[in-house]
């Protein structure tokens, strides 16, 4: 996993789906398309946790759409996005938190120049959303969307 990888993660946990509901019409549409589409399954479960601030977790399209649809997904993305209150003084104290553990090595495989080098880029942008790296979208061809975990609970039982 890239830096950018593991930021988007810590993003995500603390920022939740807000971004991608800017335009909503455009998500949905985005979501439905990757409904129609023979994405390749990687996981195994389906969903992934991501919790820091809150209880979220990334919800795997294709394992998700054998059970339900495409509008309870965005319905769940909707009611998330509007419990969530996007903080981004906390996504820099775990960024923070992140960066003096890798300083003590208490994490492998990250280094301490990439870090230095995406937080300068984050500082300079206001800790924007950002894309995963283009490893990760070859090795896990990701498709999910990010809901609390209490609502797919509540959509799958």
């Amino acid at each position: 996993m890239d830096m950018v990888d593991v930021y988007k993660l810590i993003f995500q946990s603390i920022m939740g789906p807000g971004h991608i509901l800017q335009n909503e019409e455009k998500a949905f549409l985005f979501l439905k398309q990757e409904y129609k589409s023979n994405i390749p399954v990687y996981e195994k479960s389906m969903y992934t946790d991501i919790v820091l601030e809150n209880e979220l977790v990334r919800v795997n399209i294709p394992i998700y759409k054998k059970v339900g649809s495409a509008d309870q997904i965005f319905a769940m993305m909707r009611e998330t996005a509007a419990y969530i209150t996007p903080n981004k003084t906390v996504l820099n104290n775990y960024w923070n938190t992140l960066g003096d553990l890798i300083k003590k090595n208490r994490i492998e495989n990250l280094s301490i120049n990439d870090y230095k080098i995406l937080t300068d880029f984050l500082h300079d942008h206001d800790f924007p959303h950002l894309s995963h790296s283009e490893k990760y979208k070859k090795l896990y061809n990701p498709s999910y969307r990010i809901v609390l975990k209490e609502l797919l609970k509540k959509y799958i039982h």
